[in-house]
């Protein structure tokens, strides 16, 4: 069954194709150049006569070699007699050329410059109803482009060949499907797209190219940045509360020792004498363990930070240009200010 589905496919895709690419029109063996006077032939002001001879001699080649079916020969040779004389009737004739070339695009340009004049340089009102319905045709398979980018230096290329190179423009025909726009300079961030174009569309695009330090953005694990530096701070606190208490035991045991000289020994071991020893035991021995706090804590505020520290990461060139800010001016009656627009 796939055999069968495939089969058709490929008929009905030749058929499409034979339509569009005229193998059995033939060319007249004795074909003229001329019609009509020369104030009716605008196509023929200001070519010699000299050169209109050479363009003809040529002309005749061609459709020799059309009608053998060596296209590419009689493309040839069309082209030549081109650049002698600028025909309708030379351009209808490459076209057919380069339709059986499957050169589409090119066999389009050729068609419109065939009908310019309307039926009469070509001699044939059906060659000139040809021309029209081939044109419909093509018309559905080519889409007009335009590229452009103002980095300049900046090399621009279109499914792989070189276009120009910035700051500049480039617009031409291309066949309907997925085509690629590059950009790319060093230094800078290449930027590649490669969209699908439909039939008689005309796209545009805009090629911008930024450095890795314009793309790059910063984020964190937590949106409340400022929780680090609050354990921090705490653990400032609880070492300052620490030694305080530290310096208030030593106080406490300085006048222990004070009270303990200037009594007799018996006295040492008085209840005063022992509670204030004891109290600076007591500060003493929370001013450590405050000390113990206060650096856990300190390296809990590190790790913290360590964890919530600002990681780099790469936008495309596309989410720079959404980031943008307008700003306008409004002014009203009551009031004026500015309106804002962007996307973020």
């Amino acid at each position: 069954m796939k055999q069968v589905i495939a089969s058709l496919v490929v008929a009905l895709c030749a058929t499409a194709h034979a339509q569009q690419a005229p193998k059995d029109e033939k060319a007249g063996s004795n074909e003229s150049l001329q019609n009509g006077t020369a104030g009716d032939r605008p196509w023929a002001r200001g070519v010699a006569d000299s050169e209109q001879q050479a363009a003809l001699e040529l002309f005749h080649q061609g459709n020799v070699e059309l009608n053998d079916g060596l296209f590419a020969k009689a493309a040839e040779q069309y082209k030549q007699a081109l650049k002698h004389w600028d025909h309708p009737a030379i351009h209808y004739n490459l076209a057919l050329a380069e339709m059986n070339l499957d050169q589409r695009i090119d066999a389009f340009t050729d068609l419109t410059a065939a009908v310019k004049y309307g039926d009469a340089p070509l001699q044939s009102k059906d060659k000139y109803d040809n021309a029209t319905r081939y044109l419909g045709l093509l018309d559905k398979e080519i889409a007009d482009i335009e590229v452009s980018c103002d980095k300049p230096g900046a090399k621009v290329t279109v499914d792989g060949k070189e276009a120009f190179v910035a700051p500049g423009r480039f617009s031409t025909k291309v066949l309907v499907g997925k085509h690629t726009f590059v950009a790319e300079k060093q230094g800078y961030t290449t930027r590649i797209n490669a969209p699908y174009i439909g039939p008689g569309e005309h796209f545009r695009i805009e090629l911008k190219l930024y450095t890795a330090e314009e793309l790059t953005r910063y984020h964190r694990k937590w949106q409340a940045t400022w929780i680090p530096y609050a354990v921090g701070g705490g653990a400032v606190v609880l070492g300052a509360i620490a030694g305080g208490l530290e310096l208030s035991a030593q106080s406490s045991y300085r006048d222990y020792d004070n009270q303990v000289k200037t009594c007799p020994m018996p006295c040492a071991n008085t209840p005063e004498l022992k509670q204030l020893r004891d109290s600076g035991d007591t500060k003493r021995a929370v001013g450590y363990v405050g000390y113990g706090v206060a650096a856990a804590t300190l390296v809990t505020a590190g790790v913290l930070w360590w964890i919530d520290r600002p990681e780099a990461y790469q936008i495309r060139a596309e989410d720079l240009q959404n980031e943008q800010v307008t700003i306008a001016p409004v002014v009203a009656p009551t009031y004026a200010g500015a309106a804002v627009q962007g996307h973020f």
